[in-house]
């Protein structure tokens, strides 16, 4: 298949903040575009999409922006990402909720274009034949995760809404963070549990390595045991505390974000990379699942069955569209007060100013790709995922 190929031509092999893909040298007069990317996260597919097919290039081209070089770089090392955003060295970037709010909260804030992933399950486990089957086993455990991270938030959340507290110290829960991401794929010696992510932690299930307590959408894992009753397919009780039911503790986003000054200079070359990512949204979403595995599951954790399973969960399968809304933005607003991950709290007023000088370029996109999807699809409230009106119509926010 001609996209698996490309995949291991050029994802699999690539270094942390070596180039995946440039463009010849004939175009060095063609405006340079360098963005980090994560391709350990479901935008890998897309990524490939946006190279392969070239889509940023043809957008630009139909937007009259001109030629453009684009430079994909990959980062395993968030912070590094970070660092090359701030200091100027990327144009683009795509950051978690978690960093994306300590950014908007920075002097210097990226701005949120679009989103480029999100709603992964963040699974609460523990291994086979643990005596902790719900949130009240973990008081004076200790749960492994990536500290500072999403995953961390989940469990701050989890927490938050079951018990009440601020912080996991507060009922003697110790957070120890990982030194590897495989870690997370078993419980070492001296770890009581493991807040992890997919499809890694889905293979571990397989495998017997871990199960499953609670999902971030509030759902119990086969390992639940508790007043709502035994294995998977409850919805824990104290789920309803959190102030972002129906959807999640903490509903994930993964934010394509863009450098300010280079966002007031080439607006053009932002609605393009906007409409392009829009169109490997539309494709991706209507890909077999097994094509979609073969673009990107090289770059992931897990087996090709936990790959496939989750598949179907991530954001732009589910929605098939990329643009922020309302509900979106305000998540990062409340999440933002949650004191054990963040020194600074978001205001509404910050999140509009930093957000809202993005909404030009995404209304410009969204009818560029013709409108799709159609406006009432925002403010569907039988989604069941957090949403609401357009960025282009801030003016009625209520954050």
């Amino acid at each position: 298949m001609e996209y698996a190929s490309f995949n291991r031509r050029k994802l699999a092999a690539a270094l942390a903040l070596a180039p995946l893909c440039r463009v010849s040298p004939a175009f060095a007069q063609a405006l340079k575009i360098s963005m980090g990317v994560g391709l350990a996260n479901e935008q890998a597919p897309m990524v490939a999409l946006l190279q392969k097919d070239k889509l940023l290039e043809a957008a630009a081209q139909e937007l009259g922006a001109g030629q453009i070089e684009s430079e994909y770089l990959n980062f395993p090392v968030l912070l590094r990402m970070l660092q090359g955003i701030a200091a100027g060295q990327l144009q683009f970037g795509q950051l978690g909720s978690t960093p994306n709010i300590r950014s908007l909260t920075s002097p210097d804030p990226a701005v949120p274009i679009a989103l480029i992933g999100g709603f992964n399950t963040f699974p609460l486990q523990v291994p086979p034949g643990s005596p902790i089957k719900n949130l009240e086993g973990l008081k004076g455990k200790t749960v492994l995760t990536i500290l500072g991270s999403d995953l961390h938030l989940v469990l701050v959340r989890a927490l938050q809404a079951h018990f009440g507290v601020a912080d996991p110290k507060e009922i003697g829960v110790t957070v120890r963070n990982i030194n590897a991401l495989a870690e997370l794929g078993r419980a070492p010696s001296g770890v009581d549990a493991v807040v992890s992510l997919e499809p890694l932690a889905g293979a571990a299930e397989k495998a017997g390595d871990l199960v499953t307590i609670l999902r971030n959408d509030g759902t119990t894992g086969p390992g639940y045991e508790g007043p709502e009753g035994k294995g998977a397919g409850h919805k824990i009780a104290s789920f309803a505390k959190t102030p972002f039911a129906p959807e999640a503790y903490y509903p994930h986003r993964i934010w394509w974000v863009a450098r300010r000054n280079y966002l007031a200079e080439n607006p053009k070359v932002v609605t393009a990379l906007l409409a392009a990512t829009a169109r490997a949204t539309e494709k991706l979403a209507a890909m077999p699942v097994a094509d979609v595995v073969n673009i990107g599951g090289e770059s992931w954790t897990g087996t090709k069955d936990a790959q496939a399973a989750w598949i179907p969960t991530v954001l732009w399968r589910k929605r098939g569209w990329n643009w922020i809304t309302e509900g979106d933005v305000r998540t990062l607003v409340g999440l933002s007060t949650t004191k054990a991950i963040f020194q600074q709290e978001l205001t509404a007023a910050k999140a509009k100013e930093i957000v809202g000088l993005g909404a030009d370029v995404a209304k410009a996109a969204w009818t560029h790709v013709g409108q799709k999807p159609a406006r009432a699809v925002f403010e569907d409230k039988t989604a069941g995922d957090v949403r609401g009106k357009p960025t282009w119509e801030m003016s009625d926010w209520t954050l």
